[in-house]
Formats: C-alpha cells, sequence, structure tokens
C-alpha cells in the first residue's frame, strides 16, 4: 500500500491541543491532571522516557541535520514559535529542569524526520555513545514498508566486526502509518511491510507502531503473526483520533491479547479528546502495569505549549485511579518495564 509522503505524514501529526474544562469529566472517569502542581523537590521522580525526538541545527546553514518536516511546517512561523526553533539535548533539559515532579536519566531517540535517514540514526547512535547523553537507544526509520531487501541493506551500513553485529543501541525501527491523506487502516498487512518485519526481526530489532485507532484491529492481525516479536505501541494506538472511546477501547483489547505488544502511554496532546485522562487510564487497565511504559512524546508537545510533564502527571493520575500508586507499580510504569524492552544494562 502507497504511503503518503513524508510531510503529509507528519502534518497530521500536528494539532492543536483540547484541554478537558473544569467539571466536564463524568464521575467514572480520572481527574484531569493539572499542568503545574507544585510539588517538593525531593519528590522528583526519576524516569526513563521512551519517546524523546531532537532535531539540532536544522535550518538552512545549520550545523545539523536538515529537516524536511520543520521546514515546510515552520514557513510563514516567527522565530521560536510552535515548531520554528531548536529542539537539540540542551533544550530537552532545559525542558525537563522546569518540572518539580519528573527528572529523566535515560531517554530514547526516536526517529523524527531529520535526513538523510542513515545519517539520523548514526548521529542519535552517536549520542548514545556519549557518557554524558542522556540517549541510550535508538528506533530508527528503517525502511520495513519496502521489504526485506531494504531493510538489510540499511541495517549493513550499521553492521560492524567480523560477526558483523548491529550496534547494542540501536534497538529497534517505527515509520508511522498516518497523513493528511490517511493510509488505508489495513497498509499494514501489505506483503512487503510484512516481509520487512520478517527480516527486522530476524535481526533482532522490535517494531513500534504509530497509526490511528482504525487501524488497530490490522495491528493486531499482524502481532499475531509474530508472536516472538517484540511490538510497541505508541501514544495509546490514538494518533489522529477524536472522540471515539468505545470503539478504540474495544481495537486496544485486541491488540493486547498479543502477550508481545508493550504501550506507551503518552502522546495525549494529539489526540483531540476533552479528557485523555479517560484514554490514559483505560490503556493501563488493558494493557496492566508489566506492559506499558512512560513517553513524553517530546518535542511536539512543547512546540504545541504543553509543559514536558504534561503525560507523565496524566499517566500518574490514572496510576492513582486505577489505585496502582505502590512504589513496585510506579517503578515498572517508569523504569523497569522501559529497561527490559529496551534492553538496557
Amino acid at each position: 500500500q502507497a504511503i503518503p509522503a513524508p510531510t503529509s505524514q507528519l502534518a497530521a501529526l500536528v494539532r492543536v491541543p483540547v484541554h478537558m474544562e473544569d467539571g466536564a469529566a463524568d464521575s467514572a472517569s480520572p481527574p484531569v491532571a493539572p499542568a503545574h502542581a507544585a510539588a517538593p523537590a525531593s519528590k522528583k521522580r526519576a524516569v526513563i522516557d521512551t519517546h524523546v525526538h531532537l532535531a539540532s541545527g536544522w535550518k538552512d546553514g545549520g550545523s545539523g541535520l536538515p529537516n524536511y518536516f520543520f521546514r515546510k511546517l515552520c514557513e510563514g512561523v516567527a522565530e521560536g514559535e510552535g515548531f520554528n526553533q531548536e529542539w537539540s539535548e540542551d533544550d530537552f533539559r532545559r525542558s525537563v529542569a522546569a518540572s518539580d515532579v519528573v527528572v529523566v536519566d535515560q531517554a530514547i531517540y526516536v526517529e523524527c524526520f531529520n535526513s538523510p535517514v542513515q545519517a539520523e540514526t548514526q548521529w542519535a547512535l552517536d549520542l548514545c555513545a556519549d557518557p554524558e547523553s542522556l540517549v541510550v537507544g535508538v528506533v530508527a526509520k528503517v525502511p520495513v514498508l519496502e521489504g526485506a531487501k531494504a531493510v538489510e541493506a540499511f541495517l549493513a551500513h550499521f553492521r560492524v566486526g567480523s560477526a558483523a553485529a548491529l550496534p547494542k543501541a540501536l534497538k529497534g525501527a517505527r515509520v508511522i502509518f498516518l497523513g493528511e491523506e490517511m493510509p488505508p487502516a489495513d497498509a499494514c498487512l501489505d506483503s512487503k511491510f510484512l516481509e520487512g518485519l520478517a527480516e527486522l526481526e530476524a535481526s533482532g530489532l522490535h517494531w513500534e507502531w504509530c497509526c490511528q485507532p482504525c487501524a488497530l484491529p490490522h495491528v493486531a492481525a499482524v502481532c499475531a503473526r509474530f508472536p516472538n516479536m517484540q511490538f510497541v505501541l505508541d501514544h495509546c494506538g490514538h494518533d489522529d483520533g477524536e472522540e471515539d472511546f468505545d470503539t478504540w477501547a474495544d481495537a486496544l483489547e485486541r491488540v493486547a491479547m498479543n502477550a508481545n505488544v508493550v504501550c506507551k502511554i503518552g502522546g495525549c496532546e494529539k489526540w483531540g479528546v476533552k479528557n485523555p485522562q479517560r484514554y490514559v487510564a483505560k490503556a493501563l487497565e488493558i494493557f496492566g502495569i508489566d506492559r506499558v511504559l512512560y513517553e513524553s512524546n517530546w518535542f511536539v508537545g512543547a512546540a504545541l505549549g504543553e509543559p514536558y510533564d504534561r503525560n507523565f502527571r496524566h499517566l500518574m493520575k490514572a496510576l492513582e485511579f486505577l489505585d496502582w500508586m505502590s512504589e513496585e507499580k510506579m517503578t515498572k510504569a517508569f523504569r523497569a518495564n522501559a529497561k527490559r524492552v529496551y534492553r538496557l544494562e
């Protein structure tokens, strides 16, 4: 199936966040997390952020990799507004430091249209090799949709030594199934894509899903075809969603029936719902505490005016709503599960 051009794909990811109005939640829904609730510095929770995007020196004449998404998206946007700014690791650190409830000590870099793609992957791997960097793992834009040979050729650039081993920091792959003109809901059933997934599995890497809710039944079917492969569902499977709680929850349950799938809890700034807390709590309930990961989706939320800790607060409130506030459960959600899934030492 044809997937839209990259600019169209990412344009679908950008939407004005919808916040819950005071008093609008029904009694069965978790309370909405406030944007800024004071907490003593000693109460900051150390987390592994499993979903961070970076783009440094991306503008014309900059020292970094070009980013065609930003160049297109930022046409006519004032310097320093929206996405039209630097998104370096230093900027990420400053954004985190502004929170009074969370601190990040490790992060996973997720591809975000820096180009060329091989250079983006190497740049992120270089960050992992830097002991001063928070980045400890990379989810790269491996061309899985183009089939096994394309995957093999891409990964060959990063194999080293007589054993042709991949770098330990290369953890997985992702290509988003989104766009202004959405791909078919069953695009993931394309034979080329399935062939590419098989090659990715053989290489010891996992796959991350970034898709619209209507694709979830097909995502479930693909995960069932690869029972020994690790899959990660980004953003609770609600990218470009709407007020579709019941149909989304039913589809999410189908995905969760596959024990090889874990769910990232975050990205709610893109969901288009008034009470994201309700969705977060349901995703937690469906997947269980052993199969969820914390993600900030930085820099997307920051570009839309959200504080770094918005998704953190939503997850904390949902844990509280479910009475899952034991240290053991919180450690799993914010650290231990990430270490297991991303094979961190």
